[in-house]
C-alpha cells in the first residue's frame, strides 16, 4: 500500500513540477529598469516620428515585434497614421524633452510590457501607451497609442 501512495504522490509531484515549467517562461520576463524604459520609450516614439515624417513605415515595421509584423503592413500603417502627416505632428523634441509616467511600469496578463505617460514640448504634449512584448530576448512593440496635441498659442 505504500508503494502505491509514494508513486502517487511522487507522479503528483512530478506533475506540478511540469506545470511551474511550464507556465515560468511565460512570465520570466521582468520589468526593465528605468534607464532601459527611458531608451524603449524614446527610440518607439522617435522611430514613429520617423515614420511620420517620411511617410515610410518599413522601419518601424522592422523593428516591431513579429506579432505585430503579422498584423500590419505599411500601407495600413501609412493609412492609421494619416493624421500626424496631415496636421504635421511631428515631435522631435522627445529626444531630450522630460516625461512623467502616468502608470507604473508593469508586465500585464498577457506577458506584455506597459509603459503610460506624457511628453511635454514647448509645441506639443505627446501622450504614450505603449506595449512590449520580448521577441528573441529583446522587447519588440506589439502596441502603439500616440495623442499628440497641439499647445494653444
Amino acid at each position: 500500500m505504500k508503494s502505491i501512495r509514494a508513486n502517487l504522490a511522487t507522479c503528483i509531484i512530478a506533475l506540478f513540477a511540469l506545470t511551474i515549467a511550464c507556465v515560468l517562461p511565460a512570465f520570466a520576463a521582468d520589468v526593465p529598469d528605468d534607464d532601459s524604459q527611458d531608451v524603449l520609450i524614446r527610440t518607439t516614439l522617435l522611430t514613429f516620428n520617423d515614420a511620420n515624417m517620411t511617410n515610410n513605415y518599413a522601419v518601424m515595421l522592422a523593428r516591431s515585434s513579429k506579432q505585430f509584423q503579422s498584423q500590419f503592413t505599411t500601407d495600413k500603417m501609412t493609412t492609421a497614421f494619416e493624421i500626424f502627416r496631415k496636421n504635421k505632428l511631428f515631435f522631435e523634441e522627445v529626444a531630450t524633452a522630460d516625461y512623467d509616467s502616468s502608470e507604473k511600469a508593469v508586465i500585464d496578463k498577457e506577458g506584455a510590457l506597459v509603459l503610460v505617460g506624457v511628453f511635454k514640448t514647448d509645441d506639443l504634449q505627446v501622450k504614450y501607451n505603449l506595449r512590449y512584448v520580448q521577441n528573441d530576448g529583446a522587447w519588440k512593440m506589439i502596441g502603439l497609442n500616440v495623442d499628440a496635441t497641439k499647445k494653444k498659442q
